[in-house]
């Protein structure tokens, strides 16, 4: 199994119950499992991780960190290569991109989906680090009521992603609140961008 899963948000999402099957599948015997908290373990709020040793609760998983902030980079990167599973928080894609980049996860995580079994698991921001540009984040942040939301995309001057899908996302779509303003861009991109409500999610089994 070789799997990769995007969604928008794992909160009052009706499909979740699903989502987790997906990201811990009965077939995997052995789930060796981390949670990256998007901004670093530090700086990330506590309830994030909390919430995600809920959800897995019931399902006999235990939930290690990884720390995309971490002194000792070589420790983490050695988590991952011991680890099949990987889900990826939302919050501040840009500042999350910043740390793949610093920290040399982002090519750890390239690593990752070379083993012959894993599931990679990335939600709002987790997931838009693993398409192949940020671009319709960056038109959500400089959109966003009373000014960007995310100040952190002034420090990137290249919004590239990881690229591990060959497609874009727009997590949290909303057709009322956001078909105008992503027309333009999506009739350029045609069918290369997935349009996620927070009830939705795409599945890649590679």
């Amino acid at each position: 199994m070789r799997r990769i899963i995007l969604f928008s948000t794992p909160y009052n999402n009706n499909n979740f119950a699903e989502i987790l099957k997906l990201i811990f599948p009965p077939e995997m015997k052995d789930k060796l499992s981390l949670f990256m908290p998007s901004q670093g373990v530090s700086n990330t709020p506590q309830n994030f991780h909390d919430d995600w040793e809920g959800f897995v609760k019931n399902l006999n998983v235990k939930l290690g960190l990884i720390d995309n902030c971490a002194i000792d980079v070589n420790k983490e990167k050695e988590k991952l290569s011991n680890s099949n599973i990987l889900i990826i928080s939302g919050g501040d894609p840009f500042q999350l991109l910043i740390n793949l980049r610093s920290s040399g996860l982002d090519s750890a995580i390239n690593e990752f989906i070379k083993k012959d079994e894993f599931v990679l698991a990335g939600y709002s921001a987790g997931a838009y680090v693993l398409t192949p540009t940020l671009e319709i984040a960056k038109i959500f942040n400089e959109n966003y009521p009373g000014g960007k939301k995310y100040i952190t995309q002034d420090k990137l001057k290249d919004l590239s992603g990881l690229g591990i899908v060959d497609f874009e996302i727009c997590a949290h779509y909303s057709e009322t609140h956001h078909k105008q303003l992503l027309e333009n861009y999506l009739d350029k991109k045609g069918n290369n961008a997935k349009l996620l409500s927070d009830n939705d999610f795409v599945v890649s089994e590679l």
